[in-house]
């Protein structure tokens, strides 16, 4: 059995090196991801990444095995479809929401399908219009949000945008983990 301050210790070290590949969040943003214990190791996994890479290989299979063509319905796909996520992660990264790993897994799965449309249909057109316009709006949004983070004095969000009003101290954050500091 693995003691109480063990589990704290692995608590406030993050994921580590290899642990930021399922996780890629540093230890005061862990509570955006599901943690799983493995013994006396915490493992934890990114709620939006959990949603959002099966859906995206699920999606690419469905689309290469039906041999889909583009069509009117692919600007909803690549516009509308991802739309949630962009405003989660932008409200998130202002520090005006914090999220719940639900939302952000579902929200991921709508990217996911997103994604591998984007994927699909620059596999049958490399450079296909459509695909370098969405990028390019990607870019504009997150390229303004940074800006926005950038310029604005510090206030209630900290250096990395997590919502501190929501989220609060990193004692309060272990403890809905469910452990004590």
């Amino acid at each position: 059995m693995v003691s109480e301050a063990a589990k704290i210790r692995a608590l406030r070290r993050g994921p580590g090196f290899w642990g930021f590949f399922i996780a890629h969040h540093f230890a005061g943003d862990l509570d955006h991801c599901y943690q799983v214990w493995l013994g006396n190791r915490p493992l934890w996994i990114c709620s939006r990444c959990l949603g959002l890479y099966p859906m995206l290989v699920a999606v690419l299979i469905v689309q290469f095995r039906l041999s889909l063509q583009t069509g009117w319905y692919d600007i909803p796909w690549l516009f509308v479809v991802p739309l949630p996520s962009l405003v989660d992660w932008g409200l998130a990264r202002l520090g005006l929401w914090g999220g719940t790993n639900p939302t952000r897994t579902l929200i991921g799965a709508l990217l996911g399908v997103s994604v591998a449309r984007t994927v699909y249909l620059n596999f049958l057109d490399p450079g296909d219009q459509l695909v370098m316009i969405q990028l390019a709006c990607f870019i504009i949004i997150v390229a303004g949000v940074e800006l926005v983070i950038r310029l604005r004095p510090s206030g209630g969000s900290g250096a990395n945008g997590t919502c501190l009003k929501e989220r609060g101290t990193e004692e309060q954050a272990a403890e809905e983990r469910g452990f004590e500091q």
